[in-house]
């Protein structure tokens, strides 16, 4: 009963916290063929954009829930390059980006601090079914004795609907736990010239 009533919770408590952060978020691609991402200034190219947000359990080394994670998450790449990879022996990978911002906090309500993760490069990329695409790399984790380059980073997209990020343990001193971070993909957008 009370694993139901925390999870109830956690979930009225992520879903007040996402609203509140979507209101706050200026459009993050905009609806034109060319123009700015407001986060890096980059111009828009052909491409899939996508952006959610992330609201997640972490577990601790006993497996029992110890954090709550929230926060944003965008990312884009090549879809044409990302067909010619996935459909030719010899393509090369795709152009790719992932950044996130999120908050962890203990589900006692104490340690509040805050990560990011950037400077995504893409090593791999695979469909292990017709619903998922698996986007293996690596990237700069933010901890609290400063930033932690070269993580080994796992990114699934699931029916084009949720996300998982997982970032190698060993390399950042367990900090996340063993599990994926968990996230829901609000927005895809394809432009395609």
């Amino acid at each position: 009963m009370q694993s139901k009533l925390f999870l109830i919770l956690f979930m009225v408590s992520a879903a007040i916290l996402v609203l509140g952060a979507i209101q706050n978020i200026a459009i993050a691609y905009p609806q034109q063929k060319q123009g700015y991402s407001h986060h890096d200034k980059m111009i828009i190219q052909p491409g899939l954009y996508a952006f959610g947000t992330i609201a997640s359990l972490q577990n601790d080394e006993n497996d029992n829930p110890a954090w709550i994670v929230s926060g944003l998450w965008k990312g884009n790449y090549s879809s044409l390059q990302a067909k010619a990879y996935l459909s030719t022996a010899n393509a090369s990978l795709p152009n790719a980006t992932f950044y996130s911002k999120f908050n962890m906090v203990m589900i006692n309500g104490s340690a509040l601090h805050d990560h990011e993760i950037y400077d995504f490069k893409l090593t791999d990329l695979t469909t292990p079914n017709n619903s998922t695409v698996v986007y293996n790399g690596t990237a700069t984790v933010t901890m609290r004795q400063g930033p932690v380059p070269n993580v080994p980073v796992s990114i699934k997209s699931m029916e084009n609907n949720v996300i998982s990020m997982w970032a190698d343990p060993t390399k950042i001193n367990n900090h996340f736990g063993s599990t994926p971070i968990f996230g829901i993909i609000q927005k895809v957008l394809i432009v395609e010239k």
